[in-house]
């Protein structure tokens, strides 16, 4: 069970927050020193958030890269989106990491942990009290700063041997402490005294860029997955007509009747402001004369079923000049009739007039 110190008294009242500094030595020379304060958690953690958010950067041009090679296209503001997304998530995920691990000294036989002791264990660590000192079974050395210097192992097994326990760091305490053949010092003083930090461990990035690599690759897939493949270019089967340069003038016209019923739907512009009366079914009749290259020379309305009460003939004149036909075998003149169909478009005044109601009117082929 973890307890509290009660001999050395902290002086962060009068001090401030101190900042600590971990010396690692071995028959006695200096191994190692870091040190731990809230600037260097910041730095590291502005350090890993950067490194992390530069490798998503530099995965997301590599993907859009690869992408390009292999001939897929993507939605660019999705695309960028995504990986705007992965890259502030696992950036603030590697900060937060990173903070978290600056505020600790680890000891044991792990890679990552600071330096090597028998013992595995956080020997520093800053809680919302302050920076505390770990104490523990096995280790030997003295804490000086308080009211009078304290022995560590007789201290250890007074309150109970088996305990782990936590001494209040306050600025100007120092502690030696001995496991087996290795010795940390550590010395709390305000950080005003330090002058310019340390710089940071080499590879400091590593193990939050190793932990972010997951989501970058999901992020990969998913790019790859909302791709499509990149259009062939045109050919000169791509540029031939639909119309076949030996087709009869019958199946000729089959197919410009297919092409007219298809750009039909374009009438609604003549009716959407015509009574409620106009909005009906009808044929129309269209007369055309195409060139070869299935341009419209002149157009005109042959007949209809609309009458002078749907004066819808000169607008649908206007609307059937924007078409456009397949190249012919030759230039022609003709008659296409022209089915008008009901589609979703609301009908004006339709409530008013207490009609059934349904979705709208289209004009074409259902």
């Amino acid at each position: 069970m973890k307890q509290e110190q009660p001999g050395p008294q902290r002086r962060q009242g009068q001090t401030g927050q101190p900042g600590i500094e971990v010396a690692h030595l071995v028959s006695g020379e200096t191994i190692s020193v870091r040190l731990l304060s809230a600037r260097s958690e910041r730095r590291a953690a502005l350090a890993a958030g950067l490194s992390v958010l530069t490798l998503t950067a530099l995965a997301a041009a590599v993907t859009a890269l690869a992408l390009s090679l292999g001939g897929r296209i993507v939605h660019g503001p999705g695309f960028f989106a995504l990986w705007l997304a992965v890259g502030f998530a696992v950036a603030t995920l590697a900060a937060v990491r990173a903070s978290a691990r600056a505020r600790r000294y680890l000891v044991g036989a792990d890679i990552d942990d600071d330096a090597f002791a028998p013992l595995a264990r956080a020997l520093v660590r800053r809680s919302r009290r302050g920076y505390e000192l770990a104490l523990a079974p096995g280790m030997k050395g003295v804490v000086e700063g308080g009211p009078v210097p304290l022995d560590v192992e007789s201290f250890v097994r007074s309150q109970g041997g088996g305990a782990s326990l936590a001494v209040p760091l306050a600025a100007g305490m120092r502690a030696e402490l001995t496991m087996g053949a290795t010795t940390f010092v550590v010395r709390a003083r305000p950080e005003r005294e330090w002058g310019a930090l340390a710089p940071l461990p080499r590879g400091f990035w590593r193990p939050f860029a190793r932990r972010a690599l997951l989501p970058i690759e999901l992020a990969a897939a998913v790019a790859f997955l909302r791709t499509v493949p990149l259009g062939a270019p045109l050919g000169e089967a791509d540029m031939k007509s639909a119309i076949p340069a030996d087709a009869t003038p019958w199946e000729v016209e089959k197919l410009l009747r297919q092409e007219a019923q298809g750009q039909a739907r374009m009438l609604h512009a003549c009716f959407d402001p015509m009574p409620v009366a106009c909005q009906r079914p009808g044929y129309v009749a269209i007369g055309l004369s195409l060139s070869r290259q299935g341009e419209i020379r002149s157009s005109w309305i042959a007949r209809s079923t609309y009458g002078n009460e749907c004066p819808v003939e000169a607008c649908m004149s206007n609307v059937i000049s924007t078409w456009f036909f397949e190249p012919l075998p030759e230039s022609m003149r003709i008659v296409l009739p022209v089915q008008v169909l009901r589609t979703d478009k609301p009908l004006p005044l339709a409530a008013a007039l207490g009609t059934t109601p349904r979705s709208a009117i289209r004009y074409g082929r259902p």
